[in-house]
């Protein structure tokens, strides 16, 4: 599956089903969230373990492995906090192949983890749907780390910056976050400059919407 070995599946390639109930029975879910899994979700599959002992990898950046997880919808999308909730009970980062009855996606998070043991999931990351043979993923790295970090830029599609290859992937996202932020500061700036009649105000916002544009090389 992906073009990944052999070595990395489970169960000779068949994977290892994961039912829905055990989030249930080991996280204390309110009644809503449960309602996520139920609705949305067809079926849960452990695929691909990714490590040192299945793909010759050294370890980097705290992480153990890689997983694989194959997730079948009922319907078209998937809520994000559904990949949370699954993210958060499982300390590895976590590649999900996503499918609908006609398309599939790639999606990942960023998450690290504490001193405690408590995983926060910082940001998602994924592909645009698709046929899942025009899904291709270069899962080249000379340790978990890098090799995460590659996934992880890959299936980000351009909105993560990479341009210097030693850089760091908490960085990395936490660039973008800020970014995407200015990004929304900008379009309440815009908007506003648009509402304000008094012309005071109004320059005192176009103003500040040029320097904040300029800062950030926003055009």
């Amino acid at each position: 599956m992906l073009g990944l070995s052999k070595r990395t599946e489970l169960n000779n390639g068949s994977g290892k089903r994961i039912p829905k109930e055990k989030f249930y029975s080991k996280l204390d879910l309110s009644g809503s969230q449960e309602r996520l899994f139920i609705d949305q979700i067809q079926s849960i599959r452990w695929t691909n373990k990714i490590s040192p002992e299945s793909m010759n990898l050294s370890l980097s950046g705290g992480i153990q492995e890689i997983e694989v997880f194959e997730i079948v919808l009922k319907g078209d999308l998937v809520d994000e906090r559904l990949l949370k909730i699954i993210d958060r009970a499982i300390i590895h980062p976590i590649l999900f192949i996503i499918r609908n009855d006609s398309k599939d996606c790639l999606c990942m998070a960023f998450k690290e983890m504490d001193d405690a043991s408590n995983v926060s999931v910082k940001q998602y990351y994924s592909t645009r749907w698709g046929s899942k043979d025009g899904i291709v993923v270069d899962f080249s790295g000379l340790s978990t780390g890098e090799l995460y970090k590659n996934i992880i830029i890959q299936i980000s599609e351009g909105r993560l910056n990479d341009q210097d290859k030693d850089s760091d992937l908490s960085d990395l996202v936490t660039d973008y976050v800020e970014y995407q932020k200015v990004l929304k500061k900008i379009q309440k700036l815009e908007d506003d400059v648009r509402k304000t009649s008094q012309p005071n105000k109004k320059l005192e916002l176009v103003h500040e919407l040029r320097d904040l544009k300029s800062k950030w090389g926003v055009e």
